[in-house]
């Protein structure tokens, strides 16, 4: 793998921080402090911390139906009568399957247009363009255990629809902001240099190959990107029992009730978090990742108050992944005493970018549509309307609340892009559109 950044931390000081190798092939750039990696199926952590704050303020019960929460019905097929419930989502338990031939292909360079709320709807809808009966198992839900990103994606979905707040922005306020972590965001868009990441790169032969800054519409699965000290601030947070510098994120409580056996079909797995066992048999909680390019993992042991992280842009091999990294990190940690320059650095200026967030929101309904559609927007703005190719099919005014919107008859069957720009031209929104005459 070309670079690779490491953490370890105990008793809330971070004992040991390395960079080692490139980020940027093409520029020969090293990993140094401001590198910030993709973190893969660890962004799953976020997901859980999100989901039992709002449990914490019972918003949300972990065991009755999501269906309860939901905007939409989402059924397994084979157990139509069957209740989902967010427990079932957060320990994978929930019998939705990962539909990779649609998965893959709606992987793109940048963040995905289509949002977390049409995807989510698109593939648990019978009628959704998603939609299929491979995206499901054929077991009855809670009685078995399969890996489900599109499960943990829905459980990201219920923290939007519970709190009425786009997840990555969620996530932005009631985590990141108050763990320092200002390195740190689901989205491309709210990274101000995109030149800090670390470019992911998979391997063939004796060649790396440069994957790209990619995004995909189940982004809360997996699109995390963070540096290796924010990253570690998060995970003492969970080593203090839910507190950082004196910020509680979690209630200890909750803490200790996330990091404990969740379902008897799995004995290792927790809320999202899931134990591992060392190479000296201690039990350690965390989570691993991996995507085109990217290799990460994040494990601590709670008795010893110690933690590890690594991070990498590269798709790792049995004898060199995060996993290993992380293990001899860890027992290394383990054999260290602290000392008063074990400190973390200084909170570092946001890596957001100053625009709003969700400043400009819509609504389209029908979507699919059949040439006639509904929009809704927060405020005034300029819609266009573009084919896949990029030919502009449609502008039009909208004022705020509900429009009407006629496509012309050229808008043939297909998905197409609504855009919109606010008034003072500074902020913007995009959205897929499917239509079906």
């Amino acid at each position: 793998m070309p670079g690779a950044s490491f953490a370890v931390v105990k008793d809330g000081k971070l004992i040991y921080h390395k960079n080692l190798g490139i980020a940027d092939l093409s520029t020969n750039k090293v990993v140094d402090d401001q590198t910030i990696f993709m973190q893969a199926s660890v962004s799953k952590t976020m997901i859980a911390t999100a989901i039992m704050q709002l449990w914490e303020k019972q918003k949300i019960d972990l065991d009755i139906d999501i269906n309860r929460y939901l905007p939409f019905n989402v059924r397994i097929p084979a157990f139509p009568n069957d209740s989902i419930t967010a427990r079932m989502l957060l320990t994978h338990t929930s019998a939705i399957q990962d539909e990779w031939n649609t998965l893959g292909s709606l992987y793109i360079y940048g963040d995905s247009p289509i949002t977390l709320s049409d995807f989510m709807r698109e593939y648990f809808t019978p009628n959704g363009i998603y939609y299929s009966s491979d995206n499901f198992y054929t077991y009855r839900p809670g009685t078995g255990n399969d890996y489900s990103n599109v499960g943990s994606t829905l459980a990201a979905y219920l923290v939007e629809i519970i709190s009425g707040d786009e997840f990555h922005h969620y996530c932005d306020t009631a985590i990141f902001q108050k763990l320092c972590m200002n390195s740190s965001s689901f989205l491309l868009a709210g990274i101000n240099d995109t030149s800090r990441i670390a470019r992911p790169y998979y391997r063939d032969g004796s060649s790396y190959f440069d994957a790209g800054l990619y995004g995909y519409p189940d982004y809360p699965d997996g699109q995390l990107r963070t540096t290796s000290t924010d990253l570690a601030r998060f995970m003492t947070m969970y080593l203090q029992y839910g507190t950082y510098e004196g910020i509680r994120v979690l209630d200890s409580t909750t803490v200790e009730y996330m990091l404990q056996q969740q379902t008897p079909v799995e004995p290792s797995q927790g809320i999202i978090f899931y134990s591992a066992t060392a190479s000296n048999g201690d039990k350690l909680w965390g989570h691993n990742g991996g995507d085109v390019g990217v290799n990460t993992g994040m494990y601590f042991n709670m008795q010893k108050k110690t933690g590890a992280i690594a991070m990498t842009n590269g798709d790792g091999t049995a004898s060199s992944n995060a996993d290993l990294f992380v293990n001899t990190l860890y027992t290394y940690g383990i054999t260290v005493n602290t000392d008063l320059n074990d400190l973390f650095p200084p909170c570092e200026t946001s890596a957001s970018t100053d625009l709003p967030v969700n400043p400009l929101t819509l609504i389209i309904y029908p979507n699919p549509s059949d040439g006639r559609i509904f929009v809704n927007v927060s405020e005034g703005a300029d819609a266009t309307v573009l084919d896949m190719q990029g030919k502009v099919m449609l502008r039009k005014t909208l004022i705020q609340g509900k429009n009407e919107v006629l496509l012309p008859s050229n808008c043939l069957n297909g998905v197409y892009v609504l855009h919109l720009l606010s008034k003072n031209g500074k902020v913007q929104t995009v959205q897929m559109l499917s239509v079906m005459k």
